[in-house]
């Protein structure tokens, strides 16, 4: 360990001893080095490339006993850039699978990235990276903090940075995390006198009246205009037609048949009941997807599809069971979300995001399947009351993945089954 990091450690050590404060807590490097044959884990520069990735794994017993996620305001990742070959950003994606600095020479699995930094475009310089999702995520399941990954953005592939690593001795900058923690709420001032009451400024003068002015003389009447075309109505060609206006012009409405209703459909009047539409209050929750032609279950006379709940059931929990294989649960169609949710409920009697009460009556609700969720999120607008969490679909990969999908970026990934994230239940119509 060298001079730097034993006096980062003493930092930590003196920031734990204090009370819980507003305070900001330096987590240190336990391990960093980039992936390369053969293994460079002892080299004092780190590089990231476009086909070279930088990994990067932190100490989080260093923060003070007892913290927790909702302890903890910001969380900066800070690494020091020694030299840019080419210019460009760097994102940060949470490392999925075990690793070690001093044999690794592939790159472990990682998940989405869940940071971009700014450009980087000169060296010898400081630079930090927003990472408190990832760090919320470390705190609240410690098995899940296996370090990150940086590695050029998508927006600027060909970026070439170098980085000091922690055996960089002589320039002594290796990277940290800052995590600012929350501190308890101030006492309340005392309130201030009541100031004196100022005096009433005097009253303004009255403005005088203007005189009313002379009445004008009536005008000559005008000659009388011409009588204008007699004007037409359309006539019809068979009893029980009718007519409306549709802004620009009379549209004929073809005859009903006997005891049928006439209903308003935005803004056309039409026989029978209106279709329904994405994003209606329709059975228990919102409309969410109709079934299109070529969907399993369509029919062209009567109209089936999705109905979303009209919230969230949980917004940080794990799928469940992990480590078991699901038999019956790897459907990833539409159609194919409630036998995915059955299989689970009879293979994993543990909590996870396949279980959830009742919801407006209903009982008949299930996860959805892959491209069920994916039609979710192509109508989260119409449908309404989703955040930009990451949402667990019923279909599952292996036994340790299942597919979700981002609602911030649109994009689908295999994700780890202890990994938190949200759920919204359907049901079929």
């Amino acid at each position: 360990m060298n001079a730097h990091l034993k006096s980062l450690r003493a930092l930590i050590l003196l920031a734990s001893l204090s009370p819980l404060a507003a305070q900001a807590v330096v987590v240190p490097l336990s391990a960093d080095t980039n992936v390369a044959l053969p293994n460079v884990g002892a080299a004092q520069a780190i590089n990231i490339r476009p086909a070279t990735k930088a990994l990067l794994a932190f100490d989080l017993s260093t923060l003070p006993g007892g913290i927790t996620s909702s302890d903890i305001a910001k969380a900066t990742l800070v690494f020091y850039v020694k030299t840019v070959p080419a210019s460009g950003k760097i994102q940060a994606s949470p490392v999925t699978q075990a690793w070690n600095e001093t044999t690794v020479t592939a790159a472990p699995s990682q998940s989405a990235a869940a940071a971009s930094s700014a450009v980087i475009s000169r060296g010898n310089t400081y630079f930090a990276l927003d990472v408190t999702h990832l760090v919320l995520d470390w705190v609240d399941i410690p098995a899940s903090n296996k370090g990150l990954v940086l590695e050029p953005d998508s927006s600027t592939p060909a970026a070439s940075i170098t980085l000091d690593s922690k055996e960089a001795i002589q320039t002594s900058h290796p990277a940290y995390i800052e995590i600012t923690l929350k501190g308890p709420a101030g006492a309340a001032g005392a309130k201030g006198d009541t100031g004196a009451t100022g005096s009433q400024g005097p009253a303004g003068a009255t403005g005088a009246k203007g005189d009313t002015g002379a009445k004008g003389d009536t005008g000559a009447t005008g000659s009388k205009g011409d009588t204008g075309a007699t004007g037409t109505f359309q006539t019809g060609t068979q009893a029980g037609q009718m007519l409306y206006w549709d802004g620009s012009a009379w549209i004929t409405i073809a005859p009903g048949t006997h005891k049928q209703s006439l209903s308003y459909c935005n803004g056309v009047p039409t026989w029978g009941d209106c279709p329904i539409l994405v994003g209606d209050d329709y059975l228990g929750g919102k409309v969410a997807y109709i079934l299109q032609a070529g969907d399993p279950g369509y029919d062209a006379h009567v109209q089936h599809g999705l109905i979303a709940a009209p919230s969230d059931q949980s917004t940080h929990i794990g799928w469940g069971c992990d480590r078991t294989a699901i038999s019956g649960a790897h459907g990833t169609a539409i159609g194919t979300g409630q036998q995915n949710t059955s299989a689970i409920k009879a293979g994993c009697l543990e909590l996870g995001a396949a279980r959830f009460a009742t919801i407006n009556g209903y009982n008949d609700w299930y996860l959805p399947s892959k491209d069920e969720l994916k039609q979710l999120y192509v109508n989260r607008t119409a449908i309404g009351g989703f955040t930009d969490l990451s949402y667990w679909s019923s279909s599952e990969v292996i036994n340790t993945l299942a597919w979700c999908q981002f609602f911030d970026n649109g994009l689908q990934s295999n994700c780890v089954k202890f990994g938190p994230m949200a759920v919204r239940a359907v049901r079929a119509f």
